[in-house]
């Protein structure tokens, strides 16, 4: 049975994330702007930047393992989720370092509202209702800015630690923790373990 409900539950999740997706894609406030299509250049560094992406996350997501048991016990998928999503298709050292203090201020913003939250007394039902309305905004801001996402993920956490009795205040400094030294991990990936070169724009021809 709980294998079965698991699975329902899983794909109930699927599905509300491609229903979030479908509307996002049509409502968001964002506009890509079409790239014209450009013949791609075969790169000289070697290894190639992809293996070498891959080497940097294969070493964050190794030390974050390590680390996130003996600094925060049985909370350590915060630091390992943080190593991911900072470290994962990054376009260099700047890239890392931008995703890195996106999510520790968005996790910040979502403490400060969680608090807010928790203050209001909202459990229950109500708190549910409340997860699944942040997280679809969060979703739906997230191609403007990672700190949105991160800051609903926040939030939607410590309102599910709530439901299930746990103080989730007391846990969000140290899930604040875990996000900033897994970001710190990240970032000295990239910038340690085979390094990705910032790519340097041509000059122009003269005319």
């Amino acid at each position: 049975m709980n294998w079965g409900w698991s699975a329902v539950i899983g794909l109930l999740a699927c599905g509300c994330v491609w229903l979030v997706q479908m509307s996002a894609d049509r409502l968001g406030p964002w506009h890509p702007d079409p790239e014209p299509d450009s013949p791609r250049r075969a790169s000289r560094l070697r290894p190639v930047p992809s293996t070498r992406m891959a080497w940097q996350m294969a070493a964050a997501v190794a030390a974050a393992f390590t680390l996130g048991r003996i600094l925060f016990d049985h909370h350590w998928p915060w630091m390992v989720l943080t190593v991911y999503v900072v470290a994962s298709g990054n376009r260099g050292r700047a890239d890392v370092i931008r995703k890195g203090a996106e999510r520790l201020v968005g996790a910040c913003a979502g403490t400060l509202l969680a608090t807010a939250v928790a203050a209001a007394g909202i459990t229950g039902r109500t708190s549910v209702v409340l997860i699944f309305a942040v997280l679809a905004v969060a979703l739906w801001l997230r191609p403007l800015n990672h700190a949105y996402w991160a800051a609903g993920m926040t939030t939607a956490l410590s309102l599910l630690l709530g439901y299930f009795g746990q103080d989730a205040q007391d846990l969000l400094p140290t899930r604040l923790g875990a996000i900033a030294v897994g970001a710190v991990l990240a970032v000295a990936s990239a910038c340690c373990v085979l390094p990705v070169p910032r790519r340097r724009t041509p000059a122009p021809s003269p005319a």
